[in-house]
């Protein structure tokens, strides 16, 4: 007899699964937090050497995934994951460091207010993985969630645990860090919608537009928080100034990166007119004959190519003139652009990596990504006994507010001197019908 499975008892047990997962993690998150960012940083960069020891291993099972060389494994997942611990390491505990206001800036009305503002973890956060770099990008947006204080979930994308699992039970099992932290959930698109059903408290989505769109329906009913990092369908942009030999070596690297499998690869060339033929006859010298180029008079008729595309991930610019291509890249309407090279700049660990438009919204990577692991949350505290506002409302409360605005922010010196006049008798009045 064949057994028949029963969905709904599939399904059930996976939500046990999920909401046991988050259990875990958010009992271990709460001691974890306490600790100081300074100790959750040296943490994260003891890591290192645990990885470099397991790097062969470890790219060899990434590659696996996407039946790619280990040596590209090694440079385009583990090499940058590395390399994003250091940064985490050197710089988290600056970057999280609370702010102090004081007198400095303050408003007159506020004399002897101070406060401070600093960062909290979110709590659990909710990471789901893409397939085309199943270790690097789900890895850090990992470690940036865990030294800002969070415990992570991980929904890995289908066919891509392993990675992730040698990772966790390999390297991060033998560090400082409390294993319950990170849990691995189902590989399954249920698995991620049970977790926001559960109460994750942030998600960091990287995927297509349309899965991505699907899944904040999900997180808009319950309200929660997140980084999309979605499609990309980035563009080249060669000025008539560019070096065409360089820009077509650079076209052939970006669609042949991770089996072009990647979503910066170059999806559209936009040419000057003037160097179209020329770089044609590279692109085929470097195997891309027939790649179809859209050519272009000048910059502005470039930049309306580029208004009309949905997308707005990122970019890369070909030209010998630096100010520019700069100046170019500021009207582009995308998260980032790359000059005279394509996609391996944005692993370095310092550059904020997110998108705009189509290509979702939030950042992860950089100081600015780790920002996004927490939440800002404000203190005051008041030292002056003058608290005025605490007192009974005035019948002059309207006049005296309307003086002190204009001696504030009015222009000139006639106006700021018939205020303060008035302000001045605001005042004496409030004091006669204070004595009598």
């Amino acid at each position: 007899m064949i057994a028949i499975l029963d969905p709904r008892k599939i399904l059930a047990e996976q939500l046990d699964e999920v909401n046991g997962a988050l259990t875990a993690a958010r009992a271990a998150q709460t001691a974890w937090a306490e600790r100081a960012t300074a100790e959750r940083a040296r943490l994260i960069g003891d890591l290192r050497p645990l990885l470099a020891a397991e790097a062969d291993t470890i790219a060899e099972i990434t590659g696996v995934v996407g039946d790619r060389p280990v040596a590209e494994k090694l440079v385009s997942e583990v090499l940058p994951l590395l390399d994003a611990c250091r940064f985490l390491q050197k710089n988290a505990a600056r970057i999280l460091r609370a702010q102090r206001f004081g007198r400095r800036g303050r408003p007159v009305w506020l004399h002897g207010h101070s406060f401070e503002v600093r960062r909290k973890p979110f709590g659990v956060v909710l990471i789901v993985g893409p397939s085309n770099y199943p270790l690097f990008i789900p890895a850090v947006q990992m470690l940036h969630a865990l030294v800002a204080g969070n415990a992570v979930l991980i929904k890995p994308a289908p066919d891509s645990t392993q990675p992730l699992a040698y990772f966790v039970e390999h390297v991060l099992s033998r560090s400082g860090i409390p294993r319950d932290l990170v849990q691995l959930l189902p590989e399954t698109v249920d698995a991620a919608r049970d977790a926001v059903r559960c109460g994750i408290d942030k998600a960091v989505f990287t995927g297509s537009s349309a899965n991505g769109r699907d899944f904040l329906g999900h997180l808009a009913r319950q309200n929660t928080p997140s980084v999309m990092e979605l499609s990309g369908a980035d563009a080249v942009f060669v000025r008539a100034d560019a070096d065409v030999e360089l820009t077509a070596k650079a076209i052939a690297f970006g669609t042949r990166l991770n089996g072009g499998n990647t979503c910066m690869a170059p999806h559209a060339i936009v040419v000057h007119v003037s160097v179209a033929p020329v770089l044609g006859q590279a692109l085929t010298r470097c195997g891309l004959s027939g790649m179809k180029l859209l050519s272009v008079r000048d910059d502005a008729q470039a930049l309306q190519l580029a208004s009309v595309d949905r997308h707005g991930l990122g970019a890369a610019i070909f030209s010998k003139d630096e100010a520019a291509a700069r100046r170019f890249a500021a009207q582009l309407p995308t998260g980032f652009a790359t000059i005279n090279d394509i996609i391996v700049p944005t692993a370095d660990p310092r550059l904020p990596f997110g998108g705009v438009r189509g290509s979702g919204f939030g950042t992860t990577r950089g100081a600015e990504g780790l920002l996004e692991m927490t939440y800002p949350a404000a203190v005051t505290m008041r030292r002056a006994r003058f608290l005025p506002h605490l007192e009974q409302a005035h019948r002059d409360d309207d006049q005296f507010f309307t003086a002190f605005i204009r001696l504030a922010h009015g222009r000139g010196f006639r106006t700021r001197f018939s205020a303060l006049r008035e302000l001045v008798a605001c005042g004496r009045a409030r004091m006669k019908d204070t004595s009598t």
